[in-house]
């Protein structure tokens, strides 16, 4: 990835926005910089040849689409923007000049208010609680940027279709690197989890499955979806569900290493390729591990997602041992999705079977506690229906 254009795309955002607080109103230096910054995102627009421009702001870290922005250094304004509610910002071709200066003026908006309130005041929840300042009937067509905080509040607008390209990434990088870029995983799972926060329906967010060439990128953000949902449910802390969120996401990221040609086998597998199909677990953990940055529970998960919560399953288990509780979660979800999914070697499975196979599971295969939170959570959904 060529990383200038967005480098001087983000370098011209936070000159703007020095200058947004420096010169006063009609200042010509406002509308210079207002244009610099236009002018810098049309050449990051260009290389990415008219697709949507993404950034997300983790920490000092600044992900850009599918990757780590490593030439910028530690970007000052990333922290600052998080700090506000703006953690993402996506950019469509086309995007008016209107838009940019009213993004730009609601973010310094933003940072003022956040400067008043002091270092205890702020923080996502003070930032997604910011009213909207927009005149009325401005569209924000081509800019969409947020986070979620508090339940029924926008805040990240993106379609979860987005993220697809980039979990397709990290399972490249996998395959021909050898590791995962985990603050990559950690941008998608915070898009992933605003949209679930967002939803009124989780199950709406689910993607169905067009092409089977798709089917792990698509399968590992669905797992995420559900996974993340389920951990909320029980309870968990914001850290942890996204814990057991990026754990989804990856569980599966030892198939990269898998040939295509067994994956797509409409037919039973021989017992070689079975072999080379069960080494995934303990080619998926290794990748994480060597990835290290926070991704220790997801190492854990991706190892043991095929163990059963009896003892069975695989790889063998040199001593009894109950399986991480992140892990009972990820199972579930997992073999939900899975079973849902047609697949070349099988059709979907209805909704009555699945829910069958689940509670007939429950305290061999599965933790009965999780599979009973799980369908609760199921039927919440579907007696709710779509009302997004």
């Amino acid at each position: 990835m060529n990383e200038t254009p967005a480098i001087e795309f983000l370098t011209a955002v936070g000159q703007a926005l020095s200058a947004l607080r420096l010169y006063a109103e009609g200042h010509p230096a406002r509308a210079e910089a207002v244009d610099r910054v236009r002018r810098t995102l049309q050449a990051v627009l260009n290389e990415g040849a008219g697709q949507t421009a993404r950034f997300t702001f983790l920490g000092d870290d600044v992900v850009v689409g599918d990757r780590r922005l490593r030439g910028l250094g530690g970007w000052s304004w990333g922290p600052q923007l998080a700090a506000t509610g703006i953690e993402r910002l996506e950019v469509a071709p086309g995007v008016t000049e209107d838009e940019l200066a009213w993004f730009l003026a609601e973010t310094v908006r933003r940072l003022d208010a956040a400067g008043r309130r002091g270092a205890s005041g702020g923080g996502r929840e003070a930032g997604s609680r910011v009213a909207d300042t927009r005149e009325p009937g401005m569209s924000l067509e081509h800019l969409r940027f947020g986070w979620v905080a508090e339940a029924g509040e926008p805040a990240w607008n993106g379609e979860l279709d987005g993220t697809l390209r980039e979990i397709g990434g990290l399972f490249e990088g996998a395959r021909d690197e050898g590791a995962v870029e985990a603050t990559v995983a950690a941008a998608v799972v915070e898009a992933v989890g605003a949209a679930v926060q967002q939803s009124r329906n989780l199950l709406r967010l689910l993607v169905p499955l067009k092409d089977v060439d798709q089917y792990s990128t698509i399968h590992s953000m669905n797992v995420s979806v559900l996974s993340i949902g389920l951990a909320e449910r029980v309870g968990y802390g914001r850290e942890d569900v996204r814990s057991v969120g990026k754990a989804a996401l990856l569980h599966d990221v030892g198939k990269s290493l898998v040939p295509d040609e067994i994956l797509k086998k409409p037919g039973t597998l021989t017992p070689e390729e079975w072999t080379i199909v069960k080494r995934h677990p303990v080619d998926g953990a290794r990748i994480l591990f060597r990835s290290r940055d926070g991704l220790g529970v997801a190492a854990v998960v991706a190892y043991e997602h095929h163990m059963t919560w009896d003892g069975g399953g695989y790889p063998d288990r040199r001593f009894a041992r109950p399986v991480h509780p992140a892990t009972e979660l990820v199972q579930v979800c997992d073999v939900y999705d899975a079973l849902r999914t047609e697949r070349p070697f099988r059709g979907p499975w209805s909704e009555d079977r699945i829910v069958a196979h689940l509670r007939a599971g429950a305290g061999e295969a599965f933790s009965p506690g999780i599979v009973e939170l799980f369908l609760d959570m199921l039927e919440a959904f579907q007696e709710e229906g779509p009302k997004d």
